[in-house]
């Protein structure tokens, strides 16, 4: 009579289903799985683990990369858009839209406090030898605007102080003061245009140096 030995415990059997039956109660093994499929079962899944595992590293360290190149660049971005959003300091804003197309006689009045002082503004400015079409008449402050032909050269704050008063004024310095604050104001609103600003007709401008 044949016999069917058992290859784990060396038992005989008589038949080959007797050995498939004992095989799968005691050993595990038989019409569901094999030991060999079980071990390449469990090797799939330590190496679904393994993928696993690596994937979280890579992740980890393509989100780290990204955040020392992201946040200094976010912080480039938002410093240029801050600095956009700020009216031109020292810059020559002048358009065409800003001077007039017609002759003008315009008064607006200028009035300079030095550290707390009103500084005087000299009569008579542009009216010895040749007459300058920016000119003061008195110590009012009052500036006469008598432009026949208003251009970007003689409309600007800086045309009064350059070619007829010959006295330093921009962003940083007024007469011979530079080293402080200079803020300006035109109808009590700070104004950041500075020599650049046009002034307009009665227009109360007020530049401060502390």
């Amino acid at each position: 009579m044949a016999e069917f030995r058992c290859e784990e415990c060396q038992r005989n059997f008589s038949s080959e289903e007797g050995l498939q039956q004992h095989n799968k109660d005691k050993h595990g093994a038989g019409s569901q799985q094999s030991k060999q499929e079980l071990r390449q079962f469990k090797k799939q899944e330590r190496e679904k683990q393994l993928d696993v595992e690596k994937n979280k590293v890579s992740r980890s360290k393509l989100l780290k990369r990204s955040a020392y190149i992201g946040v200094p660049l976010l912080l480039i971005v938002a410093a240029f858009a801050f600095i956009s959003s700020q009216p031109p300091v020292n810059g020559n804003s002048i358009s065409g839209s800003d001077i007039p197309k017609n002759p003008i006689h315009w008064h607006p009045t200028l009035t300079i406090i030095i550290n707390g002082q009103q500084e005087a503004i000299p009569a008579n400015l542009g009216l010895s030898g040749a007459h300058q079409p920016v000119h003061t008449h008195d110590g009012t402050g009052v500036i006469h605007y008598e432009i026949n032909n208003p251009t970007p050269e003689n409309m600007p704050l800086h045309y009064f102080f350059d070619k007829v008063w010959r006295k330093p004024f921009n962003g940083t310095c007024i007469l011979d003061y530079c080293n402080g604050t200079l803020k300006m104001y035109v109808n009590g609103r700070e104004n950041f245009e500075f020599e650049n600003y046009i002034p307009k007709d009665k227009d109360d401008i007020r530049i401060e140096f502390n």
